[in-house]
């Protein structure tokens, strides 16, 4: 169940960061891209024979895109209920919590959590912490963490991108009784690439019209995916934080991947520049998983495609 209910959140949410713009430390695997010293030729000697660098493997220098983002800002929090079924099961969240700097480039934090409520904590506690460090002009990933705590289940995941290497750089760990196993492993992606809570974010941006379909690239573990956003109807959508006019969009993969289950994923954004996420259900082995938005923080202004509080 919760498998599900993190799907639907996109890997959701928020421990307050310090917003200022702090470099955050790398990790020991961490690739260093060293500077290449040029050497100036000397214009006092016209004869100077200079030996040009070998340009035989050198990648094309990487152009990096620019997305235009109005949809969100630092200082949102959304709060959800999770359903399982009529019972409240959890408590989710998704925050841009501040900005940051990766490998002097300024980035988005953005984290997400989620936690179970009684009685399923009684029986099944969950806290999950997910943080996504995106770039703040590409929107795409530089750095992904996360943090799992299901049940007797502990797993956490460290990713740092490297569009110059067209690599991310994956560390895994996963604790049990006996002691903690580490994996750590190196897939290639394409430059840009996007973890899932980017890739959710991203889509937000976009001018959404019923009958589209996005495309985008997807990275997860060891796997990179195609990750298509269907775009099907309006919709008005009433929940605990108000009633709303909604886009209703679908990510689908092709082939295998983090989406593949049993029922399909189904999520309701607000028609409006924000694209807010305001419900999301997915099919389980037993039943349906509803989330619902319920409180909204950091939003300047009114949000166009509320109808009613």
């Amino acid at each position: 169940m919760i498998k599900s209910l993190l799907l639907i959140l996109f890997s959701l949410s928020v421990t307050m960061f310090n917003a200022d713009s702090t470099e955050i430390s790398e990790s020991p695997d961490s690739v260093q891209v060293l500077e290449q010293n040029l050497v100036e030729p000397d214009s006092a000697d016209s004869n100077q024979v200079i030996e040009q660098p070998d340009l035989t493997n050198r990648q094309p220098e990487l152009i990096y895109p620019k997305v235009e983002n109005n949809a969100f800002q630092i200082g949102e929090k959304l709060t959800f209920k999770v359903r399982y079924g009529f019972v409240r099961a959890g408590t989710a969240t998704m925050a841009v919590v501040g900005e940051k700097v990766i490998n002097e480039n300024p980035v988005y934090h953005i984290q997400t959590t989620a936690e179970s409520d009684a009685p399923f904590s009684w029986v099944y506690e969950v806290h999950d912490v997910v943080n996504s460090f995106i770039d703040r002009d590409g929107l795409f990933s530089w750095r992904f963490e996360k943090k799992l705590r299901e049940g007797g289940y502990k797993n956490d995941l460290l990713v740092d991108y490297l569009p110059e290497d067209s690599l991310a750089k994956v560390t895994s760990l996963r604790y049990r009784d006996e002691g903690t196993e580490r994996k750590t492993y190196d897939v290639k992606v394409p430059p840009f690439a996007m973890d899932i809570l980017a890739a959710f974010y991203y889509i937000r941006t976009q001018p959404l019209r019923v009958g589209d379909i996005i495309s985008l690239i997807n990275h997860d573990n060891e796997k990179v995916y195609n990750l298509e956003i269907h775009v099907y109807m309006r919709e008005t959508v009433d929940t605990a934080a108000g009633e709303f006019k909604c886009l209703k969009i679908e990510p689908l993969l092709k082939g295998e991947g983090i989406f593949k289950q049993k029922g399909r994923l189904l999520v309701w954004l607000t028609d409006d520049e924000y694209k807010i996420p305001v419900q999301m259900t997915s099919e389980v082995a037993v039943g349906h998983i509803t989330t619902e938005l319920e409180k909204i923080e950091g939003i300047k202004g009114k949000i166009p495609s509320r109808i009613s509080d």
